[in-house]
């Protein structure tokens, strides 16, 4: 399970067939890393044994808004000049049981004119869908990369891009793990660009691009909106948005934010300490510290109720008419007007 895209085919995936093989008919793409699982479905994407008439022989599905009788029906339909399809289904673990198992029957005989890909952050190996997919195809599970291994992840993402990062500058952007993988792979690109013809990134560049760039202000978002400190959350905001980062990206940090919040204080349930936390979620202890300290501030109801929120909001900038600035902005007010469990237990003293 390579998660830096040294393993025998594109992007990390032990599959040497999709840099210009005949890809089977199943396979499935999973890790708690979206960057890790994006890069991996590209590589499908990018793989020749679909053109030369791609773009009419691919579609590409969420499973949230589409139910399995039309992923079905995609992947029944004949090539239309052309070889194979291809048919992806992303965030497939947001399926229920009952939803997966409306793809048993295909799974079981999946015809040869067709490439499925199952992605998602989870695949339950308990279900019976999971095992045939296992059987019948080929599944791929991304590990989370633990503290120590993100330095050298960096250095392989600015190598890719011709560039040496220092061991000191890796370091110093693998302290901002807890925003994931695809928003340090982001940093690494804006370094390389900043360098320019120098081969080398450096400490002192790391520091000039991040001292008051995208990532630190993220990081005031994030820890404004757990402070329940308005007028500095929505300022962060306005900031992100000036340097152009698109509200969708603003709702996957504070998402993930909270998520690793609820792992937290699971953790925290359980009799975990700060060491426990950084060693089980894979973050450095920093980052372990401040997440440990929002989770002692959230009670289950508080926290269940913000997690509802940003999943209204996850909605409404994939369906609404309203601007996705003005959502995005509705949910900071409401998420900093939650009480939190701090908040509850001052009103009851």
């Amino acid at each position: 399970m390579s998660a830096d895209g040294a393993g025998q085919g594109p992007a990390g995936l032990p599959w040497p067939e999709l840099a210009g093989g005949e890809p089977g008919p199943l396979y499935g793409v999973f890790g708690e890393e979206d960057f890790l699982v994006g890069h991996g479905v590209e590589a499908f994407c990018q793989c020749p044994a679909f053109g030369p008439n791609a773009a009419l022989n691919t579609e590409r599905f969420h499973a949230a808004d589409t139910p399995p009788a039309r992923v079905l029906e995609s992947a029944r339909t004949l090539p239309f000049l052309g070889r194979r399809r291809l048919v992806l289904v992303l965030d497939a673990d947001q399926y229920k049981a009952a939803q997966l198992g409306e793809f048993v029957g295909y799974l079981e005989d999946p015809p040869p004119s067709a490439c499925l890909v199952f992605a998602g952050a989870k695949l339950d190996a308990r279900t019976k869908f999971a095992k045939l997919l296992q059987q019948r195809g080929r599944v791929h599970v991304f590990a989370k990369l633990y503290p120590n291994q993100l330095p050298p992840w960096l250095q392989g993402r600015a190598k890719v891009r011709g560039k040496r990062l220092s061991a000191s500058a890796a370091a110093f952007l693998a302290e901002l793990a807890g925003l994931g993988l695809g928003a340090l792979d982001s940093e690494v690109e804006k370094l390389s660009l900043y360098v320019g013809k120098r081969p080398e990134i450096g400490l002192d560049d790391a520091r000039a691009v991040l001292g008051g760039g995208r990532l630190s202000t993220i990081f005031d978002l994030t820890d404004a909106i757990a402070a329940a400190d308005l007028h500095r959350a929505l300022t962060a905001f306005n900031q992100l948005h000036a340097l152009g980062e698109a509200p969708v990206r603003v709702l996957a940090m504070v998402q993930r934010m909270f998520r690793q919040v609820l792992e937290a204080s699971r953790l925290l349930e359980r009799g975990g300490d700060e060491r426990q936390v950084a060693r089980q979620m894979r973050i450095p202890p920093q980052a372990a510290q401040t997440l440990l300290g929002r989770a002692r501030r959230e009670s289950k109801t508080g926290l269940s109720a913000r997690l509802a929120r940003l999943l209204q909001a996850d909605m409404a900038l994939k369906s609404s008419p309203a601007t996705d600035r003005a959502i995005v902005e509705r949910l900071i007010m409401d998420l900093c007007r939650m009480p939190s469990a701090d908040a509850r237990r001052g009103k009851n003293a």
